[in-house]
């Protein structure tokens, strides 16, 4: 029953006000955490205040992710805490929430959640990646000065807007290895640099890179900054074999062609070259003895004796 009543203190002990900061085109997931004995209650989350407050997400269903439109819900009813995951932000989604928890013919519980979705396009934004198979893939995610000491991830998206097994970096200037996933968090330039090594297609997808905000307290949240697509491919080029088969075709089919027209005209020069020397020689014949013999016992060698081609490649063309 949405009947609120407000404590002193957080829960049962008072209301506790929660504030999220958040970016246009990211996600944010909000912990919302409650007292034993309600764990078999249904959690919702609903935006505005008191009885007007609207249901975004509600649901009993326990340690399963339930997704309603943009808003998904998980209750961990071992932790005594249920999570609120909202996606694709826009500046329309700043306002007040309330983490609920329904209470039959009692006036529910509640802690209040002041939502701030900033339009910065420095974050919150798309980027695309190409690995390929067996190598390594960079990535490089910039975060506000107000996250800088905060731990920072990354999340593999595998269920509608779900992130699952995040490595994470809880220190600056030193590289952390989680498996094939190694992160560096540069607090001074503010750059998270995640490296992703002997990638396989399996890795293909969606992932975050985001900041963890005092996620240990009772009213941590989780800010997804940056969405990476990340391809992972056969070849650094695709079609490259049909590629380099098609150019060493038409390498043979040129070379051939050219060959053919050099053996022909070389074969053209020495027949013209073999004319012209008859022509020479009945000029010679018809001049003076003297002429006729120096240019008979001197010029036809020294003239034509570099007009006798043999090529091996043109003998059988």
């Amino acid at each position: 029953m949405k009947v609120f009543i407000i404590f002193t203190l957080y829960l049962i002990s008072g209301v506790s006000t929660n504030e999220v900061t958040a970016y246009s085109g990211g996600g944010v997931k909000i912990k919302c955490k409650y007292h034993e004995g309600y764990e078999t209650n249904n959690k919702y989350f609903c935006k505005g205040k008191g009885t007007s407050c609207d249901d975004q997400i509600k649901t009993g269903v326990k340690h399963t992710w339930v997704h309603e439109g943009r808003f998904s819900l998980y209750d961990n009813t071992s932790a005594k805490v249920f999570w609120v995951l909202m996606r694709n932000l826009t500046v329309e989604d700043t306002g007040t929430y309330q983490c609920g928890v329904d209470k039959y013919l009692q006036t529910d519980t509640y802690t209040t959640v002041k939502v701030k979705v900033k339009a910065e396009s420095y974050y919150g934004r798309f980027i695309s990646e190409t690995g390929y198979i067996g190598g390594s893939v960079d990535i490089s995610c910039s975060y506000p000065e107000s996250h800088r000491s905060d731990p920072k991830f990354l999340c593999k998206r595998v269920d509608t807007g779900i992130c699952a097994y995040r490595a994470a970096v809880k220190e600056s200037g030193r590289w952390i290895n989680e498996r094939y996933i190694s992160l560096y968090d540069d607090r001074t330039n503010q750059i998270l640099t995640v490296t992703i090594r002997d990638v396989t297609e399996q890795d293909s997808g969606t992932y975050w890179c985001g900041a963890e905000s005092d996620l240990e307290s009772d009213h941590g949240y989780m800010v997804y900054m940056t969405q990476i697509y990340l391809s992972v491919t056969a070849t650094a080029f695709p079609g490259m074999v049909l590629y380099s088969s098609i150019a060493a075709s038409l390498v043979l089919v040129t070379t051939a062609v050219i060959t053919a027209v050099y053996c022909k005209l070389k074969r053209k020069g020495t027949e013209t070259m073999t004319h012209s020397r008859e022509t020479i020689e009945e000029y010679v014949n018809v001049s003076t003895l003297s002429v006729s013999q120096q240019t008979e016992n001197k010029q036809p060698e020294s003239v034509y004796e570099n007009f006798n081609p043999t090529i091996n490649q043109c003998k059988h063309i």
